[in-house]
């Protein structure tokens, strides 16, 4: 295609024949470097509720990002590990986070399954069995939103994903900037350990790990295994006095165990009465999973835990 001016200034427009084939080959060449771009990106559904009818979500941040965004109807197997909503007790269970059953997973025959980007051994053995899939990242603040935009767009309500990340990224804001200038208690976040014995043992805590970490600082603490190397270090009783922190969260994960009062769970770290979070009573033990999930709900739990850390402040409350 090409323009010209003539004597008159009018803009006269034509087009030869070979000026066309031009065209046609940089238009083949671009929707080819087009398909080269989604096929890398991963399975792409066109806009439309229909198209996508049964999904199979392999990880608990999953299901409560699809039940966020009104497709949780759409929802026919979950992972052994969901339990939030409410709305999920009774559908199909197909294996946890390693271990899935691919042919449970056959026998709901999906329209899609998401998982993971951590899970290339199940994302391999599901393309051979001939099922569609969608990998999502998990391990930031940053990757949640990301996660929720990418399953908005495969589900068809992109517009509701975009509404969702734009509140929580308010939320999140407003928290940050209420704590922003004041001073930041040491936390110790315990992320995993035995609730069977009345000995603290082995403790896993957040070290670097991306999303804790992130967590704490946004609720205006300064993370005390900040410096580790590792995402979650394995620490012991000594370790914790060592490092003394003046906060303590025990995220004691309940799920499929016999449920303990919080205050019970609380009182191994009793033996600890030197560090400054025991001698101040600021051990706190939560047993919801509403802060071991990296989906929606982390918006509540920096809340809760900068209203934790700064209860003096006025904590700005996510939206609903």
């Amino acid at each position: 295609m090409f323009t010209s001016t003539v004597p008159n200034g009018i803009i006269a427009i034509g087009m030869t024949r070979q000026c066309l084939l031009r065209c046609k080959k940089k238009r083949a060449i671009l929707v080819g470097a087009l398909f080269f771009v989604i096929a890398a990106a991963g399975p792409i559904f066109a806009n439309n509720r229909s198209v996508l009818q049964r999904i199979v979500s392999l990880s608990p941040n999953i299901t409560e990002i699809l039940f966020a965004l009104g497709a949780g109807d759409r929802v026919v197997g979950i992972s052994r590990y969901c339990d939030y909503p409410p709305e999920v007790t009774g559908l199909p269970r197909v294996g946890g986070l390693v271990d899935p059953d691919y042919e449970a997973i056959v026998s709901l025959q999906p329209d899609l399954v998401i998982l993971l980007n951590s899970h290339d051994d199940a994302a391999r053995e599901l393309k051979k069995l001939g099922i569609s899939t969608l990998k999502v990242p998990h391990r930031t603040v940053d990757d949640i939103h990301l996660s929720i935009l990418r399953i908005g767009r495969v589900c068809g309500v992109f517009e509701r994903a975009e509404s969702l990340v734009s509140v929580l990224k308010r939320g999140t804001n407003a928290i940050r900037l209420a704590v922003m200038d004041r001073s930041r208690p040491r936390v110790l976040l315990c992320v995993g350990r035995s609730t069977s014995s009345s000995q603290l043992g082995a403790i896993y805590v957040a070290g670097r790990d991306g999303f804790f970490d992130r967590l704490i600082d946004l609720a205006g603490g300064e993370n005390v295994c900040a410096e580790e190397r590792a995402a979650f270090p394995q620490i012991s009783a000594e370790g914790v006095i060592r490092l003394n922190p003046d906060v303590i969260v025990d995220l004691a994960n309940m799920s499929g165990k016999i449920p303990l009062p919080e205050a019970e769970l609380a009182t191994p770290w009793q033996s600890l009465a030197g560090v400054a979070a025991v001698r101040n009573k600021r051990v706190h033990v939560w047993t919801d999973t509403q802060g071991l999930r990296p989906g929606p709900r982390y918006a509540k739990f920096l809340f809760r835990l900068a209203s934790l850390l700064h209860p003096e402040a006025d904590i700005p409350k996510p939206a609903p």
